[in-house]
C-alpha cells in the first residue's frame, strides 16, 4: 500500500454549469465554504501539488491552488480536463476530484491513497451499483492514452477510464455525491 505516496491533486472546475443556469459550481457556497474550498479543508498532507482546471475565473482559483490552467478547448467534458491536469502534474500519479463533490471529499481521498497498488495504471472510485464518478488516480504515463482518446474523438468518460485500464475501487454511495443540480445542496447548515 502507498497511502502516503506524494502525488498531485488535481481538481475538475469545468463545465458548463447548465442546471445552475450557467454559473461556475467550484463558487457555490456550501456550509460556509465555496464548493471548491470544501475540496481542499483541510489540505491532503500528501499533495506536493493542486492543480485547477477551470473554465473561468482563474484569479479566484488561484487562491485555493498551486496552479490553475483553463480549458484551451472549452466543453470537451471532464476527459480534456483530466488530460490538461496530467499534462501539468510533477508527481508520479495524479489524483482527480470534481469540483462538485459533496458527499465525503476527504474518505475519497482517502480511499485513492490506500486503495492504490504499484501495478496500477489507474483507479477510479464507483458506487455499489457500479456508478463511476471522475474521482481517480492514474499514473503519469497515463497522459499518453487520454491524449489518443481525446485525438479519436473520445469524450465520455466511461471511455476514458477503459483506455487508461483503471481499476474500479467500491466505496460507500454517499462518497460519491455531487452538486450537480440546486436541488442536491441541503437548503440549510447542517446541525
Amino acid at each position: 500500500m502507498n497511502a502516503t505516496q506524494p502525488y498531485s491533486l488535481g481538481i475538475l472546475a469545468g463545465g458548463q454549469g447548465v442546471r445552475w443556469g450557467g454559473r461556475d459550481k467550484g463558487l457555490i457556497a456550501f456550509q460556509g465554504l465555496p464548493l471548491v474550498g470544501r475540496l481542499l479543508e483541510p489540505r491532503p498532507q500528501a499533495a506536493e501539488q493542486v492543480l485547477i482546471c477551470c473554465r473561468d475565473n482563474p484569479r479566484f482559483y488561484q487562491h485555493y491552488g498551486d496552479r490553475v490552467l483553463c480549458e484551451t478547448v472549452p466543453n470537451k467534458g471532464p476527459c480534456a480536463g483530466i488530460t490538461a491536469l496530467l499534462s501539468a502534474t510533477e508527481s508520479a500519479t495524479l489524483l482527480v476530484l470534481p469540483v462538485d463533490l459533496i458527499g465525503a471529499p476527504q474518505a475519497a481521498i482517502r480511499a485513492l491513497e490506500k486503495a492504490w497498488r504499484a501495478e496500477d495504471t489507474a483507479i477510479v472510485l464507483v458506487d455499489q451499483e457500479g456508478r463511476h464518478s471522475p474521482c481517480l488516480r492514474l499514473r503519469l504515463e497515463s497522459r499518453v492514452a487520454c491524449e489518443e482518446y481525446l485525438d479519436q474523438g473520445g469524450r465520455k468518460l466511461t471511455g476514458l477510464l477503459t483506455a487508461v485500464d483503471a481499476r474500479a475501487v467500491t466505496v460507500d454511495t454517499g462518497w460519491l455525491t455531487d452538486a450537480n443540480h440546486p436541488d442536491a445542496l441541503p437548503a440549510h447548515e447542517p446541525d
